[in-house]
């Protein structure tokens, strides 16, 4: 496509750039972000290679819509990542690293200017999906199988010849750190040869022991998301169905003295805190608690409706949501601060109609 039919600039690069898995209906897909924010996949994992995946009908109909500026029919308007503006054609750059890697990028780039749906360039950004095993049961949590089957050792060594082209591999769950695939590939001389290679971890943070904390030491690392969703031992524990507030707690203290004295420089740490009916009024102690700890926050919105869990859709509690909001506004400055504004928005977004009348239109509680 030449520049004078193209489209606008590219507000989502991702289809592009990240093949990521996620969880659905016990199956695990390859999608661009996750299942939170887009109704479509590339396939299934373990239907075809990877490398298949990557060009497969769903990819490519996903790059086309996004091409065709139809981004609106298989996202949603809330993503995280088409909300925050970093994830756009204006922030693309060029990598520095091994002349393989660097040309990845190069050719990459120029597909992403043509809008292009068959690549031949690598995915840069992997996320990997271990196990779908979890110790724990969060109320709003939309993950319905809990097979502890692993991905296989074939997906491991397709993983392994990506790196040279991998510019950061996140790993999530089910909880990514109970498999034994997962800390078998952590430690590997395959992983740890290819040293530009970022690593990002999201976990729940209940397992954090020796073998773990010392692989993290030496290994290049982006950011770590640990879910906390809580600022008291008893909310934590009911939603999520066990008492490891305060080991959860524990653990994010070390993971921020590593975080502030890693030797392949800082990354950056977050608590995760998912905004729902059962924990919002603790919000503003959670960024307190944040704050003590040096590390940054994470704020999302509930995806679904689980145990009547959607805050968002409650209207006669927008005004109490709101107030929260106002208080945590208060205390939080810069990116957490960004992150309280963007839940505002969602909020005002599901604000109810003016009816003719002038009136407010009346929803149905639920």
């Amino acid at each position: 496509m030449d520049r004078g039919s193209r489209q606008e600039t590219l507000h989502c690069v991702m289809p592009w750039k990240a093949l990521h898995m996620d969880e659905r209906d016990g199956g695990i897909f390859a999608i661009p972000c996750c299942f939170s924010w887009i109704k479509d996949s590339y396939g299934a994992i373990g239907s075809a290679s990877l490398l298949e995946l990557w060009n497969s009908e769903g990819a490519q109909r996903i790059r086309q819509l996004i091409a065709a500026g139809r981004q609106h029919e298989i996202c949603s308007p809330h993503c995280a990542y088409w909300m925050s503006g970093r994830y756009g054609e204006t922030a693309l750059r060029i990598v520095e690293g091994s002349q393989e890697f660097v040309e990845n990028q190069k050719v990459n780039l120029a597909e992403i200017q043509r809008r292009q749906p068959v690549l031949r360039s690598k995915p840069m950004l992997l996320k990997v999906l271990p196990t779908l095993r979890c110790n724990l049961r969060c109320t709003m949590c939309y993950q319905c199988n809990y097979d502890t089957n692993g991905l296989g050792e074939g997906i491991w060594r397709e993983i392994a010849q990506l790196l040279p082209y991998t510019h950061e591999i996140a790993f999530q769950g089910g909880e990514a750190t109970l498999d034994k695939g997962f800390r078998n590939f952590f430690d590997s001389v395959e992983l740890q040869s290819h040293r530009h290679v970022k690593i990002s971890l999201i976990t729940n943070g209940t397992v954090l022991d020796k073998r773990l904390l010392e692989g993290l030491r030496h290994v290049k690392l982006n950011y770590i998301i640990v879910s906390l969703n809580a600022a008291t031992r008893e909310t934590y524990a009911r939603i999520t169905g066990k008492d490891f507030f305060e080991r959860v707690v524990g653990n994010l203290r070390q993971l921020s003295e590593l975080a502030h004295n890693h030797s392949h420089g800082d990354f950056i740490l977050h608590a995760s805190f998912v905004v729902m009916r059962s924990n919002f009024h603790e919000l503003p102690q959670f960024l307190e608690i944040a704050s003590s700890l040096g590390i940054e926050v994470q704020l999302l919105n509930v995806i679904g409706n689980r145990n009547n869990e959607d805050i968002f859709v409650r209207t006669d509690q927008h005004e109490t949501l709101r107030r929260v909001l106002d208080q945590a506004s208060h205390i939080s400055t810069g990116t957490a601060k960004e992150q309280v504004d963007r839940i505002r928005i969602i909020l005002d977004s599901h604000r109810p109609p003016i009816a003719a009348n002038g009136g407010e239109e009346r929803r149905m509680k639920i």
